[in-house]
């Protein structure tokens, strides 16, 4: 900025940005600039008929003492800050516009994190940029390289070739990094789509060996039992994925026609170390990644027959063994479709349901993924609500026994492990809707019904087994036989 005094007025230039104009130290070029240190011959080229001219702005201030030159200074300086300040702005609002409307992959929030760190975390292998790096998961990295290198040796179509990968992903990488929650600046363009191509070549070869299409090689580390168990439980963490198009990508390029697909491979690997759904396909919408996929193939049948969805309010249910005292009794449900929980005339019917060492691990972050995606939240939160349905019902190993004996559960835990697996299992979480809202009213209302609690007394205390039976029905005998000759004595006296 140059102040000059031509004749009684004083002139301002204020330069643009694009000029290197320094606001803060009011600074052109990097060179102080005062009303004293201008010559006096450039007045005429400072002035002009316009008070805006090219690159720089005239400002008439007029006639003025030294004190008011100060305070306009500092108005016009900090009103050009603010122009300055709002280009900025709407620069990171025009690079930013491309955004998707979600994010799908995100960082275990603490509240979360904090009960159990360590489901969250991986133990053997990276997948995606969060983990990437970490010393501890770098002996996979040659494994995925190994993996890469087969399929490249293979060749299964004219496409598969590195280069093409390469250039494929790349077309695509700023909408593959708008899936994370976090930017990741710290790797490069290159770095990222090595990643995206080496991580996804990896799962899916990974899959096709699973499922017979490939030989397994006799020395490959991966098939070891701890290796796969490990594997299984890594690749279903919510910091552990990668965007979902990117293996359809990658496998669509690869793929021979007539061999099974991507979800159906997916599916085929996970299906025997989750919880029980169906084997099949069929109704599986559109998927963000690997954990996604398995929470739609739990969901997908619930959907449309599950109670319907209420707004959320803190009311609990009984436990089990509760509601067996109250008459309720238990039914084993349908299999392969573990959300499907209903009650119905005093009769709950519960889905099978297997709980495994993982278990823990992937219903975290099935309910973490619940509670980070906006666009679930929004809606439903199917397994957060069962989780909560289950702390309900089971208080103690008791209630685990029972469903046990009636083959509604299957459990690989102690009776007192598998009772505390579901008691902590929502620490924390938090429902817009509640899935199993109306069933939770039924439920409530049987409950507080005093005759279906006599009813149960009854039976419970006189007809437990078939001698209280037979000593019910024999004292209803002598009673009426007593009756009955009472009345016959009164009638044969009245009548005598």
């Amino acid at each position: 900025m140059m102040m000059k005094r031509v004749g009684s007025s004083l002139f301002i230039k204020i330069t643009r940005a694009d000029e290197g104009y320094d606001m803060p130290t009011n600074k052109v070029n990097n060179k102080s600039v005062s009303a004293e240190n201008t010559n006096h011959e450039d007045d005429e080229s400072l002035v002009s008929s316009e008070n805006k001219v090219n690159n720089y702005w005239l400002i008439n201030i007029g006639d003025t003492g030294g004190h008011e030159i100060a305070e306009n200074n500092n108005v016009i300086a900090n009103g050009n800050r603010d122009k300055l300040l709002a280009s900025s702005i709407e620069g990171k609002l025009r690079k930013e516009s491309s955004l998707p409307t979600r994010r799908s992959i995100f960082r275990i929030p603490n509240l979360l994190r904090k009960h159990n760190e360590k489901v969250f975390v991986p133990n053997l292998v990276s997948i995606g940029p969060f983990h990437h790096g970490k010393k501890n998961l770098q002996a996979m990295q040659e494994t995925k390289l190994w993996y890469l290198h087969l399929l490249l040796e293979r060749k299964p179509t004219p496409d598969t070739n590195l280069e093409y990968f390469v250039k494929v992903i790349r077309s695509t990488e700023q909408y593959y990094r708008n899936c994370y929650e976090e930017k990741f600046d710290d790797l490069s363009s290159d770095q990222f789509v090595e990643m995206m191509v080496l991580d996804g070549c990896f799962l899916i070869e990974l899959f096709k060996v699973y499922a017979g299409e490939l030989t397994q090689d006799k020395d490959d580390p991966v098939w070891a039992k701890w290796v796969i168990l490990a594997l299984l439980n890594d690749l279903l963490l919510l910091e552990n994925q990668i965007p979902w198009r990117v293996l359809e990508c990658l496998f669509d390029i690869t793929w021979i026609s007539g061999r099974r697909t991507l979800p159906d491979l997916a599916l085929n690997f996970f299906y025997s170390w989750t919880f029980e759904m169906s084997p099949e396909i069929d109704g599986v919408g559109k998927n963000l990644h690997l954990l996604d996929f398995i929470r739609n193939c739990l969901i997908r049948s619930f959907d449309e027959n599950a109670e319907n969805t209420k707004s959320f309010s803190w009311q609990s249910i009984p436990s089990v063994t509760e509601l067996l005292q109250a008459g309720v009794k238990f039914k084993r449900g349908k299999d392969n479709d573990m959300l499907n929980v209903t009650f119905k005339d005093g009769v709950m019917e519960i889905p099978p349901i297997r709980v495994q060492e993982n278990g823990e691990s992937l219903f975290r972050n099935l309910i973490a993924f619940e509670q980070c995606e906006p666009n679930i939240i929004n809606s439903t939160t199917h397994i957060s609500s069962y989780a909560f349905l289950m702390d309900n019902l089971i208080n103690s190993s008791k209630d685990i026994e029972f469903l046990v004996e009636k083959e509604i559960m299957q459990t690989f835990l102690s009776s007192e492990d598998t009772a505390s697996f579901f008691n902590r299992l929502n620490n924390d979480a938090e429902f817009s809707s509640f899935s199993y809202g109306e069933l939770f009213e039924k439920v409530t209302q049987y409950h507080q019904g005093r005759w279906h609690r006599w009813q149960t007394i009854l039976g419970r205390d006189y007809f437990s087994n078939p001698w209280s039976i037979i000593s019910f029905v024999a004292a209803l005998v002598i009673l009426a036989l007593t009756f009955i000759q009472t009345v016959y004595s009164i009638l044969s006296y009245k009548f005598k």
